[in-house]
C-alpha cells in the first residue's frame, strides 16, 4: 500500500460515502501527479480525499506514473462516466488531462499542487489544495473554448521565443527544485540574448512579416503566473489572443516590460496586438515552443481556438477570463 492509498483508505472510513447520492452523480477520479508538491503530499490528498466526503463526493485516487499517463486516466474516467475528473497537480498536468477531456461532458477541476499554478491564479482560487477543492466542489460549471497548437490543446497559452527557451532549458529536476524562480532566470537570460527572429504570421487569412523575440497566443491572460500579456483574453468567446514583441535594444526591452506591468503594452506600435481564430506562424530559423509551460517542439506552428470544448468547475466570484459567460 502506498502513502497515498493509505491516505484514502484513511479519508474514507468503513464505505466511503458521505451520503446516499447516486454514485455517478457524485463521483469523481482524483489524478495525483506524485512528483508535485512536498513531502506532506500524502496528507494533503488526504485531507482533499475527506473534504471531498464532506461535500457528498465519492472519490477515486489515481497515480500518474510516467508522462501523458494523466491523459490515458483522464479518457478512462471520462469513459467509465464518472461526471467530475480533479487533478492535484500543476499546469503541466492539467495540460495531459484536456487532451483527454476536450469535447466531452466530464468536468475538470483543477486543484493547485504545482510551481506555477496559473489556472488557479486565473480563476481566483485559494492556492491552498485542501480550500481550493472546497471552492471547485461548491462552485459552478462553465463550457469554455481551447487552444490548439500543431495537434495539442492549451488551456492557457502558447508561446514563442525567448520564454519557450526558458522552459525548455528547465525542465525535470531544475523546475522541481528552483520552481517560479527558475523559470524567471532563465527567461531574462533568454530574453537578454535575443535579438529576434523573422516570421511569417497568418492570421485570419491575412499574412504579414515581423521580427519577434517573444509570440504568446493566449487562451487566457496570466502569463508566467505574474502578468497578463494577453490582457483581453478570455476564454469563451471563440478566439485567441496574440501579442509579439519585437527583438529591440535592451532599452526597448525594458520599456516593453513597463508597459507590460502597466497593462500599456498594445499601445505601443512596436506591440503586434490581435484576437484570431486561427493562426500559422513560420520563423527562419525554427524556434521552440511551449504549450501550458511545457516544452512542445519547434516551428513552423498552426494554431487554432476549439470553442466551447471543455468544462470546468470553477469557484465563486468574479472571474475576468471568463468574460460575460453565464455557468451552465
Amino acid at each position: 500500500m502506498t502513502a497515498t492509498d493509505a491516505a484514502i483508505a484513511a479519508a474514507d472510513g468503513p464505505d466511503g460515502w458521505a451520503d446516499d447520492t447516486p454514485v455517478m452523480s457524485r463521483t469523481a477520479v482524483l489524478i495525483v501527479n506524485p512528483n508535485a508538491g512536498s513531502e506532506t503530499r500524502a496528507q494533503v490528498i488526504q485531507d482533499i480525499v475527506r473534504t471531498a466526503a464532506d461535500l457528498g463526493w465519492r472519490v477515486t485516487v489515481v497515480e500518474t506514473q510516467r508522462e501523458n499517463h494523466a491523459t490515458e486516466l483522464a479518457a478512462e474516467a471520462a469513459a467509465a462516466g464518472h461526471p467530475v475528473v480533479l487533478v492535484a497537480g500543476g499546469d503541466g498536468t492539467i495540460n495531459e488531462v484536456i487532451q483527454a477531456l476536450a469535447g466531452t461532458e466530464t468536468v475538470l477541476g483543477a486543484i493547485p499542487l504545482g510551481t506555477m499554478n496559473v489556472w488557479a491564479r486565473e480563476l481566483g482560487l485559494s492556492l491552498d489544495p485542501v480550500e481550493a477543492t472546497r471552492q471547485l466542489l461548491q462552485g459552478r460549471t462553465y463550457r469554455i473554448d481551447l487552444g490548439r497548437v500543431n495537434g495539442r490543446y492549451f488551456l492557457l497559452m502558447a508561446g514563442m521565443g525567448f520564454d519557450a527557451e526558458a522552459v525548455h532549458a528547465i525542465q525535470g529536476k531544475t523546475k522541481t527544485r528552483f520552481g517560479p524562480l527558475a523559470f524567471v532566470v532563465a527567461g531574462a537570460l533568454a530574453a537578454l540574448r535575443t535579438r529576434g527572429t523573422r516570421i511569417r504570421v497568418r492570421a485570419d487569412g491575412q499574412t504579414f512579416e515581423t521580427n519577434a523575440a517573444l509570440i504568446t497566443v493566449g487562451n487566457t491572460r496570466l502569463w508566467a503566473g505574474a502578468v497578463q500579456i494577453t490582457h483581453h483574453a478570455t476564454a469563451t468567446d471563440g478566439r485567441l489572443d496574440v501579442c509579439i514583441f519585437p527583438g529591440r535594444a535592451f532599452f526597448t526591452k525594458v520599456k516593453h516590460f513597463a508597459l507590460v506591468l502597466f497593462g500599456r503594452h498594445d499601445d505601443d506600435p512596436d506591440v503586434t496586438y490581435l484576437q484570431v481564430r486561427s493562426l500559422h506562424i513560420v520563423t527562419r530559423p525554427p524556434i521552440s515552443i511551449q504549450v501550458d509551460g511545457e516544452a512542445f517542439g519547434k516551428t513552423p506552428a498552426q494554431v487554432n481556438v476549439v470553442p466551447g470544448c471543455l468544462r470546468v468547475l470553477v469557484g465563486e466570484g468574479d472571474v475576468p477570463t471568463l468574460g460575460q459567460a453565464a455557468p451552465e
